[in-house]
């Protein structure tokens, strides 16, 4: 089985449209959720982004400023419906991130891994628009990645100040770092 092509994971996630995502993501989303506001808390008003922001479950948490991005028209339109003033949208491609350097004092990157054709290249492109010290949370399903993967890929990014979390009571393998 090779990479992900971005047009198949468009089509999967627009036909299954925000409402079901939400019914069948929605309890494991919120869980791996919960460990990420324990380790980014935002700071009044520091910019977050959440790169494959999906329905916009976490950014609705969020009373900071942030910036969702995702690859699927049908779930950033549930996103839309549910964010407030002060949280932005954006229609684009994880490995080619349309916005500037060193602008977001962190970035979640939450069950987005599995769906990209070059991982290398989406981390580094999360680096990229992450200011010097800012904190980044990585996930990847455990199904699909083993610990040497994640525990390995932050660090040959040159990253610093990384820990590997385990699972946390989820389905993914959850990884922090520091620019």
């Amino acid at each position: 089985m090779g990479p992900p092509r971005k047009r198949d994971v468009r089509r999967n996630y627009n036909d299954l449209g925000g409402e079901l995502y939400d019914i069948r993501y929605g309890e494991e989303q919120n869980r791996k959720y919960d460990v990420a506001f324990f380790l980014i808390l935002p700071r009044g008003d520091g910019l977050l982004l959440d790169d494959g922001c999906g329905t916009g479950m976490l950014l609705s948490r969020l009373s900071s400023p942030a910036v969702g991005l995702d690859l699927s028209p049908s779930l950033l339109r549930t996103a839309r419906e549910r964010l407030s003033l002060g949280h932005y949208l954006i229609l684009g491609d994880a490995e080619y991130l349309p916005l500037r350097n060193d602008i977001f004092e962190g970035v979640y990157a939450i069950t987005l891994i599995q769906n990209i054709p070059d991982k290398a290249a989406t981390i580094l492109e999360m680096k990229r628009v992450t200011r010097i010290g800012g904190k980044f949370l990585f996930t990847a399903i455990k199904a699909l990645f083993d610990e040497a993967f994640v525990c390995n890929i932050l660090d040959r990014m040159s990253f610093s100040n990384i820990s590997f979390l385990g699972d946390a009571g989820t389905n993914d393998w959850i990884t922090y770092a520091e620019k």
